[in-house]
């Protein structure tokens, strides 16, 4: 798979070939720097976006010159080299349009594995936003790799920010059950609250799983559901079981899970070494709240929260977090990490919080898209270590085992922006 993520990752810097016999008139000059997103698919099965800069510059002193190029490129630790290809442009209805064919080949050690590529690509420029189509056909394996490339190009002096793509579309089991209704699934990269709902689906507490995936997407053919459940409640068993709560609140997130049956809320170990400066995060959701919603009156809500009672004055609302947070190590065990708690350990009270972005709201019956934008309470420091989670919950309040049975969010389509 890697081999042919590097072809479709390379070829985007494939040349126009130069046999069209239109003849060519003045086009906009659309050299410069271009950021973006590559989706590539192999015999129509879609592989994880990844992020990708390309340079134009002009070849000569006509715009319909150009050169494509892409430095000292390399792909899972293995150097490809420097790409530099030249095309040409044509302009259309104030449209830049770009197309060709090419066989592809590289000297590099790596390069020489993939043989000869025969490649058509068909692009375009409209003002600042750059849109290719490739197809590459690896005539030795008998596959046909189709790629997108959609980007921007930057404004002068900027440099090129990095850009981190979740669609939600590949899957994998995040517990093996021995009967199938126990297994559950989680999106790659990710981890949720799956686990302790494993936990009270083998208790007949729960019949379901807080994150399922669906073919209710925003785009492509998976979104993420997360929904808050019913798990009936029960109180403390002994000193060894806690209380089971009424209500049980979805929650998906970047991390691990590492269940803590004394303290449930200790289980969500958020965060991710990370070592950028957020700038943003994108994507689309969408919510239904349950009917009735339930709230715990007594403090701790942990040791009360099988006793949650119907509060018909509320209504359940989502949220979509992220938190930058400092860490002094990155811990084995994960005990640096920040968690679902109150206080100095908690992913939003805590002091180690350099910057958070957040969205809450209510019932959205159609796709919408939002972006979050980083409040920071301090300065980015280089020099020093952090974690980063995007944390998405069905019930906002869940932290509390308060929430509706029955809220649903989906979320598809997450955009994270760094420098």
């Amino acid at each position: 798979m890697y081999l042919f993520m590097l072809v479709c990752s390379v070829t985007l810097f494939t040349g126009c070939s130069d046999d069209d016999d239109t003849e060519f008139v003045q086009v906009t000059d659309i050299s410069g720097d271009y950021q973006g997103r590559l989706v590539v698919s192999i015999n129509g099965s879609a592989a994880e976006p990844v992020s990708q800069l390309i340079s134009i510059v002009k070849s000569g002193e006509q715009n319909s010159q150009v050169l494509l190029s892409l430095r000292n490129f390399s792909f899972a630790e293995q150097l490809v080299g420097d790409i530099e290809v030249p095309c040409t442009v044509v302009e259309k209805d104030g449209v830049q349009e770009f197309s060709g064919q090419k066989d592809l080949s590289f000297t590099t050690e790596f390069g020489t594995v993939l043989g000869t590529l025969p490649t058509s690509v068909n692009g375009t420029v409209e003002g600042k936003s750059i849109n290719i189509k490739i197809g590459v056909t690896v005539t030795t394996l008998n596959q046909t790799v189709d790629v997108v490339f959609d980007g921007e190009r930057l404004v002068e002096g900027e440099s090129g920010n990095t850009k981190t793509y979740y669609d939600f579309e590949t899957w994998v089991a995040g517990v093996e059950g021995q009967e199938p209704e126990m297994t559950f699934y989680e999106p790659t990269g990710w981890s949720s609250s799956n686990t302790g709902a494993h936990f009270l689906k083998a208790m007949q507490k729960a019949d379901r799983y807080v994150i399922t995936q669906s073919d209710d997407a925003y785009s492509g053919t998976s979104a993420v559901k997360i929904q808050s459940i019913d798990t009936k409640g029960s109180p403390a068993l002994g000193g060894w079981i806690p209380a089971i709560p009424k209500i049980t609140s979805g929650s998906l997130f970047l991390g691990s899970f590492v269940t803590d049956i004394a303290n449930t809320l200790n289980s969500t170990k958020f965060g991710i070494p990370f070592s950028q400066k957020p700038v943003s995060l994108k994507g689309w959701y969408k919510y239904t709240p349950g009917e009735e919603y339930y709230i715990v009156n007594q403090e701790p809500y942990k040791d009360h929260c099988n006793e949650a009672v119907v509060d018909n004055s509320k209504t359940d609302e989502f949220a979509i977090s992220a938190v930058l947070y400092e860490t002094e190590d990155y811990a084995e065990d994960l005990s640096d990490c920040l968690t679902g708690v109150d206080g100095e350990d908690g992913i939003y009270t805590s002091s180690r919080v350099a910057a958070i972005a957040q969205l809450t709201g209510g019932k959205q019956e159609s796709w919408k898209e939002f972006t979050l934008n980083f409040d920071w309470k301090k300065e980015y420091d280089a020099n020093k270590k952090y974690r980063f989670t995007i944390i998405c919950s069905s019930s906002k309040d869940g932290d509390k085992f308060w929430g509706a049975p029955g809220s649903t969010l989906m979320v598809d389509n997450f955009e994270l922006t760094a420098e």
